[in-house]
């Protein structure tokens, strides 16, 4: 059972730095008693804004604006207080440091949110959105946050489980009363196929939404010196890595992000392959195979002066390609572009790079669509959902070998269990201290 916590919080909201405005926020039994010493409001009134003086022994330290919430109607659930300051880290680090000395506690990272799980203001997924729309990248991953953080998610998990528990009620009723009601195996074997093929689904649509939030990993791979770092600088629209004509100058992976059309691609800029007697180039050769064999899109890129030896490597290497364009460089240096190539490209002067970025879109489709109702966000939700589909498929596998219903029943309630660990519903502490850990203070 996690211990329900309601002692008062505060911290500041707003990232470091100099800005326009500040927020303080503070939840938990008490709060408003304790901030009323600091603002002349003497009869708050809930979900009002007030501007007042906030002073310190009568000495004002600044002119604040100040928002009070009652328990239940509030982020958290409990009563609540937003302070709006202008936004000198000095002042805000004055006022925390004087509500601290009153009573309040600095507030963990994710507490505010986690309070509002533990009291039922929204479930584990919504929550779990929160983080990745603060967090977004691309406009991609910020739609399949604010998708989780619409419900849907939510719904279809709860959908699935509802149907999980009426086929346990069945079981349970044929245990509880055998003579007067006769089950039919039949019937829960159907039942089952159709909730497996309804999850498996949604795992291979949902799992979408984690390209989304992580971006589709992009491998630049090739053999050395053919223009693999230049790529990455033209993608990049600046030098980033080192680019020289000797052969082996990147000896380790380089990454950095882009955002196309909406679609965050993490580039991995990859030593060459090729057979090295250099001990530290040849760990570098072999991080670029691991790199290759975990991408998402490799771009593979051949020099058109010399083709041959590069075009033997691709397809030595393509069996590990998930998705993959074929990239001729050097453009600029050959009359045109040959046959067989996806996108040909000067890396140098830039030709071609827009036609390289539009099929980079395109080629990753299929990985980057978005359903809007099934978009997992996070590893944690596609993990669970994967654990329930091998239940389903154990209990499917138990019911045709002539289980018994009591079996039947007791792997109904784990995988039952599974759904309600996705969406909170029960939530060990150290699970609920590892999610909410990666939040930001004060959110």
């Amino acid at each position: 059972m996690i211990k329900m916590i309601h002692d008062p919080i505060c911290a500041i909201a707003t990232s470091p730095g100099i800005s326009a405005l500040g927020i303080i926020r503070c939840s938990g039994e008490g709060s408003w008693e304790k901030l009323l010493p600091f603002v002349n409001v003497t009869d708050p009134k809930p979900w009002r804004l007030y501007l007042t003086p906030f002073t310190i022994n009568g000495e004002m330290i600044d002119e604040v604006m100040i928002a009070f919430y009652k328990s239940p109607k509030s982020y958290t659930g409990e009563d609540m207080v937003e302070l709006i300051s202008h936004g000198s880290p000095l002042i805000l680090r004055i006022i925390l440091q004087e509500l601290i000395k009153v009573g309040f506690r600095q507030a963990l990272p994710g507490e505010f949110t986690k309070r509002a799980v533990l009291n039922g203001k929204m479930d584990l997924i919504k929550a779990e959105s929160i983080e990745t729309l603060v967090s977004a990248h691309s406009k991609k991953a910020l739609k399949a946050a604010l998708s989780n953080y619409s419900g849907r998610l939510s719904q279809t998990i709860n959908r699935i489980r509802e149907t999980l528990l009426e086929l346990l009620a069945k079981v349970e009723v044929e245990l509880n009363y055998p003579d007067e009601i006769e089950g039919s195996d039949d019937e829960i074997i159907r039942e089952l196929e159709k909730t497996l093929s309804r999850v498996k689904k949604l795992i291979r649509h949902g799992e979408n939404g984690i390209v989304a939030v992580n971006g589709v990993k992009t491998v630049i791979a090739g053999r050395t010196n053919v223009g693999k770092s230049t790529l990455l600088n033209a993608l990049l629209r600046r030098d980033r890595a080192i680019v020289t004509d000797i052969p082996g100058t990147t000896r380790d992976t380089i990454e950095e992000d882009i955002s196309i059309n909406g679609i965050y691609f993490r580039l991995v800029d990859t030593a060459g392959i090729r057979e090295s007697s250099d001990k530290v180039e040849r760990i570098g050769i072999e991080r670029s195979l691991k790199q290759i064999k975990e991408a998402d899109l490799v771009l593979f890129m051949v020099d058109l002066i010399e083709p041959e030896n590069d075009l033997e490597l691709y397809e030595k290497l393509r069996k590990e390609f998930r998705h993959s364009i074929l990239i001729g460089n050097k453009l600029d240096m050959v009359e045109k572009c040959p046959d067989g190539f996806d996108v040909c490209i000067s890396a140098k002067t830039g030709r071609g790079i827009d036609k390289l970025e539009n099929l980079m879109v395109e080629r990753t489709q299929d990985i980057t669509e978005l359903y809007p109702d099934e978009v997992f966000v996070t590893e944690r939700q596609l993990a669970l959902v994967q654990r329930s589909v091998e239940m389903i498929e154990e209990i499917l596998e138990a019911l045709k070998s002539g289980i018994t219903p009591d079996v039947v029943g007791s792997y109904l309630q784990q995988i039952i269990f599974i759904y309600d660990e996705l969406t909170g519903r029960y939530s060990a502490e150290d699970l609920l201290d590892k999610i909410f850990g990666n939040f930001c203070v004060g959110k």
